[in-house]
This record gives C-alpha cells, structure tokens and sequence, in this order.
C-alpha cells in the first residue's frame, strides 16, 4: 500500500533538512502538493497553515484528524492529541471511539476496529471494514428487484410497444418490440456497492484487502456499476428485508463522496477523510452524556433560547451552549456544560491557571445569567488524558450562587464512567446501573 507517515495535531511537516527543528519529514513533491493545497483550497487552509522555523518553511497541522491521499503514492494519516505519551495505537483507537458515536459512522464496528487499529492505518481500517460489510451481506444474499426492460424478442413478454413495433417490426413480424418487468438484482443499493468496490483498486491497500476485494467484485460481476451515483442514492429505499444492507451501504456512500466528510473541494487527486476534532468531540459528548446522568434528567444539545442583547425589538447574539441538562418533566435547565477540545493541565495551577482561557470563562458567565438566571452550577468539559484525570476539585465562582467546575472527559472509558465529577456532585450525579439512562434527542451532526 502506499506509503503512511502518521503524525499528530499541530504537528510540523517539513522536508530536506527540516528534521532538523522537529518536522516530520515527507518527500519534496508531497510537500510542494501539500503547501498548494493550504494556499489555494479553503479546507485545506483550514488543516494545513504554512509557517516557518530557522529558515525552514514548515507546514503545521491543525485541530483536524484523519487522513489525506496525495497523488503521489504517500498518505497522510492526522491523529487526535490528547495527552503527551502518546502511540499511534492509542490515538487511533480515540478517534474511531468518537467516530462511532457520530451519526452517520455509527456503522463502525468499535470492537474490530480497535483490534486493526494496532496494525493499520485509518485508511486501512475503513477499507476493511467496508469490505468485511459486503462480505457479510453476500453470505445472506444479494436482493433483487423488479427492474423495466424494454427489447425487441422473438416472442411476446410483458406489453407490446405499438409504436416500436410499426416502426421496427414492419417486416420482421415474427418479433416484438416489448417492455416488461424483470427480476434482477440490477437495483441501485447494488449498483452503488458496486461502483465503491470499483473504485478501491486506486487507493493501493495491503495485499490482504486486495485479495478480498478481488473475491468481493467478482460476486457483483453481473451487476453493471451507477450509471448516475446521485441518482441512485436519492432512489435508495432500504425496505423491510434489507437490514443488512445498512451498513455496507453507508460505507458504499462514504467511499463514493471520496471518503470525505470534509471534502476537499474542487481537488479530486486527494482522497481525504478529515474530520475537525472540537466539532467530533463536542458531538461525542453530547452522544454519551445521557449515560454519565441519572435517569430523571435529560441532555439538549445546542440550545438556542437566550440571546446575549436586545436591541429594539431585535435578539443579538445568540447564546448557543453546547449541553443543556434538564429535567425530564418540566424542562427546566439544571446545569449548562460545554465542550472544549483543548489539553488542561491539572498540575499548572499558578504557571497558567491550568491552561485554561479567560475567553471561556466569559462565555460560560453569559451563559449563567441568560440560562441559569444567576444561579445554579456550570462545567467545562475536556478530554481526559495523564495531566488531567480528576476533576478540578475546587470551583470557580462567579458568584455566591454561580459555580463553574472544569473537569474531564474519558472517550475510550465505560458507559457511567466517563463523566468525571467533582467528589462534592459525584453521589447526586452518578447514574443508577440497574436503571436505563437519560435519552438524548440529537439530530444534528458535526458543527
């Protein structure tokens, strides 16, 4: 498969002699393609920003995780930084943790995925796992549909066509130009499995896949590819019978948008799978929050109810906390809470007051008033990782009756058990294991 050089958010990219000052080292056409596409494509901007260090001119990624196919043969695989002692393992495991939470990657099979994610890289991973989701469905069967054939037979099926006839058949009256229904499995959920398998041969993966792959397109040979991919995603009716379409299908659709929830735009050389990590960690959050709570509160992602000013008769400035903790009956807000994909340093007391930003504290302070009337507890939510594994213990106060609390958030822990609340909440917080947890209604996807 092609070359992989797996590096970290913020991470620098250099080549020559840029190791030098601490740069991952990529060869100088991958890097001249990669400065390209951070000056020339909006996405790209966003993950990639040109820099400099002793004279070398760096590329340094940012707060986005995944992977990037260059034209060259070389991938670039990006992996979550949480924590200072990392492995790529680990890091890897993070994020197909919190991706499998997400809606639309639900389908990732966490268990297997964290097995492979010892071994390959990100791109890798999803191949398998897509092809080991067509293998599955192949052994209960491909399903037929009932699919308009119009031909010109030596005998009579379905309808004559009046007019084909006169005008094909005038001499030949011994056939018949007909249109009639046929069962086949020329249906477009197989027509797009097809079309991803095709397209998998150009990305260069081990030969283990290449030997599944090979098995897998040969089963779908009868079937012509998509003639029209959107098309045939809009037609796409997954009707009783075919719950074991699900999964193959929603990877078919990844790999066919290039692999890409955040495509690179205009540039079809790359195949890219980047995801930015506030939006998967806040996302994540508010995915498994529901378990961390007892069951008589409910979480509301991404509130819009309060606005920081009027002005006339015009609301200013909505005020959009990331999680809103409310009961289940009256709805009325018990804690507000929002995500940070940031490193929190527990130890950093007075150096810099654990690493967290004033920025913040002044948001959660309109948060307080507008949601909380003035009154009630706040928490700002970090992942978890060596430096920060316990809660803050003591609170920040806005006020008499306005607490903050910052504490952490362990991704890759238990259902229950990777909320970390303070000692003081912890008992009134903690949920009841022998009783279903909080539901959460959440439609929206990543920010």
């Amino acid at each position: 498969m092609d070359e992989v050089v797996s590096v970290f958010e913020y991470d620098l990219l250099g080549s020559g002699k840029a190791a030098s000052v601490g740069a991952k080292l990529v060869p100088q056409q991958v890097f001249d393609y990669l400065e390209a596409l951070s000056l020339t494509n909006i996405q790209g901007s966003q993950f990639l920003k040109l820099t400099s260090r002793s004279g070398f001119k760096l590329l340094q990624v940012q707060n986005y995780a995944g992977m990037l196919s260059t034209p060259h043969g070389f991938q670039l695989e990006i992996l979550p930084k949480v924590g200072k002692n990392l492995t790529t393992a680990s890091a890897r495991e993070t994020l197909l943790t919190m991706l499998s939470h997400l809606p639309g990657f639900r389908h990732i099979q966490t268990q297997q995925a964290t097995l492979q994610a010892q071994r390959m890289p990100l791109l890798e991973i999803f191949i398998s796992q897509f092809l080991h989701s067509v293998s599955q469905l192949l052994k209960q069967g491909l399903r037929s549909d009932y699919v308009s054939e119009q031909r010109n037979l030596p005998f009579m099926k379905g309808k004559l066509m009046l007019s084909a006839q006169l005008r094909h058949n005038v001499v030949n009256r011994h056939k018949f130009c007909v249109n009639y229904d046929d069962y086949m499995p020329d249906c477009s959920a197989n027509r797009l499995l097809h079309s991803a398998l095709d397209k998998l041969p150009s990305l260069k993966m081990s030969s283990e896949n290449q030997r599944w792959l090979y098995e897998l397109r040969f089963a779908f040979d009868g079937i012509p590819l998509s003639r029209d991919i959107e098309s045939d995603i809009n037609s796409l009716r997954l009707e009783r019978g075919m719950a074991h379409y699900n999964e193959p299908i929603a990877w078919a659709q990844l790999i066919l948008a290039g692999m890409s929830p955040s495509a690179l735009q205009g540039n079809t050389k790359a195949i890219s799978l980047l995801f930015p990590m506030e939006a998967v960690f806040e996302s994540f959050v508010a995915q498994t929050l529901p378990g961390e709570l007892p069951p008589h509160l409910k979480v509301k992602p991404q509130a819009a109810t309060h606005s920081l000013v009027k002005h006339g008769l015009n609301d200013c400035f909505k005020l959009r906390p990331d999680l809103l903790i409310q009961s289940h009956h009256l709805a009325k807000t018990k804690m507000v809470m929002d995500t940070k994909w940031k490193l929190v340093n527990s130890s950093q007391q007075t150096k810099s007051l654990y690493g967290l930003a004033q920025a913040d504290f002044y948001q959660m302070f309109a948060y307080g008033q507008k949601y909380l009337d003035g009154t009630g507890e706040m928490y700002l939510i970090y992942p978890a990782h060596d430096d920060f594994n316990q809660p803050i213990q003591q609170h920040f106060a806005f006020s008499n009756t306005l607490k903050l609390w910052v504490v952490p958030y362990q991704i890759t822990a238990k259902r229950g058990e990777r909320m970390m609340w303070p000692s003081d909440v912890s008992c009134t917080m903690r949920p009841n294991p022998d009783r279903m947890a909080a539901s959460v209604s959440y439609s929206g996807g990543m920010r």
